[in-house]
């Protein structure tokens, strides 16, 4: 349709304008082409961030106001554009009028040649106004469906985008999502102290370091959410891979909170990670403030956004490698005496599976991701049955010999706790627990590299650990 396509083309136009003009507003020259007549000509009229009002001995072509409201009592050869503001014609406009995010109100001496819309608004024609076009009224709710009218998205649009800022005193709703995210925040300091303060420690050491890792993570995952799925196999990876990115995001947001207000206070006297809950507030405090000031408010959100992520990331591999380096064995300064053949020693008795190191979050994601690509191929020949193929796989491999597929290439070996030999009956428990914690958001697998233990919540619930073996023990399976 018409309308359909020239509402489209004026709002990709006007957000255009939006990107690319920083200053309040802009218009092009005025001039007086018809000396005869009084009044100001503009050729094309754009306005960004400012009221708009062409009086009734002026004349414009084209009009698009973003962020502000139109009073149109002057002649307008063009199109009327408004986005998150109001439109009020009361002159002869040869084009289309559409008003998005407010209300358009047609006036008396009002004459429209095109067709009116409003998107998130409602129309009003005065007795007298002539709209020879088709008038639309899209998303004008009332009653229960108020919300419809999208007056809350115009308080947020022109308070908040339109000074580039994510909080503004005046839209209330979105210190509502502000006051959640604030108590999820909370909850994390006071739930996870361990990794929240592992990541400060890392912002703290290297801060230009985990900034550019951020800036890197963020543009590397996209583009791994894309080209995974164009491996078909990858598509299992992606909902772990964004889950694990919310929550590492989560965690780093924490930490640099704390890492603010440890700054801050330490200015008054305050001992960095003396007080992880009082530096948490302060934090939390002064990026609030910077949230409300134009400019600077957006700047601090996409630096705190990066440091975040760049600061989770860099504590992962950092754990990452300390946990390998703790594992490799002491290089001695000099070889061990051999014993004479005459003299035996004592015997030899191999180590327990126990004693070996435990694999860490990433290693195990990786055998995971080895397994699920055989799930895959299984259930595509027995049809959608691929959590019972799945609990049938693992709980028979864990049974049979404490480890899969995945594990035997990576050299990882599931054990119980109290030493006790793996049967069927806990490889079971194991494999329905692995299912709860796969369903509240993979929350239960990423708890591995938050536990000191490297414990997930279906290795907590069947007693089990996952070791890393070396390379000499065989796990052949046939």
């Amino acid at each position: 349709m018409k309308i359909v396509m020239t509402t489209r083309l004026m709002t990709l136009a006007a957000l255009g304008w939006a990107m690319f003009c920083p200053s309040a507003s802009w218009a092009q020259a005025p001039t007086n082409l018809d000396t005869t007549k009084p009044g100001v000509r503009h050729e094309q009229w754009v306005s960004i961030g400012k009221d708009v009002e062409l009086n009734e001995a002026d004349s414009s072509g084209d009009v698009v106001v973003i962020g502000g409201s139109a009073k149109i009592h002057g002649k307008v050869d063009g199109d009327v554009v408004v986005i998150g503001g109001n439109g009020v014609i009361d002159s002869h406009v040869r084009g289309q009028v559409v008003v998005i995010m407010g209300d358009a109100q047609i006036g008396p001496h009002a004459k429209i040649d095109g067709e009116l819309v409003t998107v998130g608004g409602t129309n009003e024609v005065a007795t007298g106004g002539e709209v020879e076009g088709q008038i639309f009224e899209l998303g004008a709710g009332s009653g229960p469906f108020k919300f419809l009218q999208l007056r809350w998205l115009q308080q947020w649009f022109t308070q908040c985008v339109m000074e580039m800022r994510p909080l503004a005193p005046g839209v209330g709703w979105i210190w509502w999502i502000a006051g959640f995210f604030f108590i999820l925040y909370l909850l994390i300091a006071v739930l996870f102290p361990h990794p929240v303060q592992y990541c400060a420690a890392q912002i703290s050491a290297r801060p230009a370091t985990t900034f550019a890792v951020g800036i890197l993570a963020k543009v590397a995952l996209p583009i791994l959410c894309v080209l995974l799925p164009i491996t078909v196999v990858g598509i299992v990876v992606v909902p772990f891979l964004v889950v694990g990115a919310f929550f590492t995001v989560l965690i780093g947001k924490v930490a640099v909170l704390e890492y603010v207000g440890s700054r801050i206070g330490g200015a008054f006297g305050l001992k960095a990670g003396q007080l992880p809950l009082a530096e948490f507030l302060i934090g939390i405090v002064i990026v609030t403030l910077l949230y409300m000031v134009p400019v600077i408010g957006w700047l601090t959100f996409c630096l705190f956004s990066c440091w975040a992520l760049g600061a989770g990331v860099t504590a992962i591999f950092v754990a990452l490698r300390s946990s390998r380096a703790a594992a490799a064995p002491p290089a001695s300064a000099e070889p061990p005496a051999p014993t004479p053949p005459s003299a035996p020693g004592p015997p030899l008795t191999p180590p327990t599976s126990l004693a070996y190191p435990r694999a860490g979050f990433w290693e195990r994601m990786g055998a995971g991701f080895l397994d699920m690509v055989l799930i895959m191929v299984a259930s595509a020949l027995v049809g959608p049955l691929f959590a019972l193929v799945a609990m049938a796989y693992f709980a028979g491999m864990w049974a049979w010999k404490g480890t899969t597929v995945g594990g035997i290439v990576l050299n990882l070996q599931v054990v119980r706790v109290d030493g006790q030999p793996l049967n069927f009956l806990a490889a079971i428990v194991r494999s329905l627990a692995a299912l709860f914690s796969a369903a509240v958001l993979f929350l239960g697998f990423f708890w591995i590299g938050w536990d000191r233990d490297k414990q997930g919540w279906h290795d907590k619930i069947a007693g089990t650990v996952v070791v890393r073996l070396p390379k000499a023990v065989s796990l052949v399976c046939i």
